[in-house]
């Protein structure tokens, strides 16, 4: 059986293509990669992952976000330029369980991703209840 469950923070924002497959009664498949950083003690696991026809991670998730991920763990090999010869493991995402809260709007339009980067250096990113309240103007 192969089956791995793991969980961390994503080292950058999620990379996205389509992929137009082989036989026509599958159209389009979309690919969404990205590196979770994971702790095992004392060191950090960086494993990388590509979750198929999931094209809303993108949305959901970005640089430094929390995720819970259960998949299959799949070995690739390559030979470079000059000969030699090359592997990794890449986990393949069957489900992915967003960890953090979810992005608002303004997170969305602001460049620094507001919660999820103050969540990520560690800043007080609590709000007090007048600061929820959307601004008033006289029409």
């Amino acid at each position: 059986m192969n089956q791995t469950i793991i969980s961390g923070h994503l080292t950058a924002d999620i990379e996205t293509r389509e992929i137009k497959a082989r036989e026509k009664a599958n159209g389009v498949q979309h690919l969404s990669k990205f590196t979770l950083a994971c702790n095992d003690g004392e060191r950090v696991v960086f494993m990388p992952v590509e979750a198929w026809n999931m094209p809303h991670l993108a949305e959901h998730l970005f640089k430094g976000s929390k995720a819970l991920l259960a998949g299959s763990l799949k070995q690739e090999h390559w030979e470079t330029d000059t000969g030699d010869k090359r592997s990794r493991i890449v986990l393949t995402a069957h489900k992915v369980d967003f960890l953090d809260p979810a992005p608002s709007r303004e997170s969305h339009s602001h460049p620094e991703r507001g919660l999820q980067r103050g969540l990520q250096r560690g800043q007080d990113t609590r709000r007090t209840r007048s600061q929820n309240r959307p601004s008033r103007s006289a029409a």
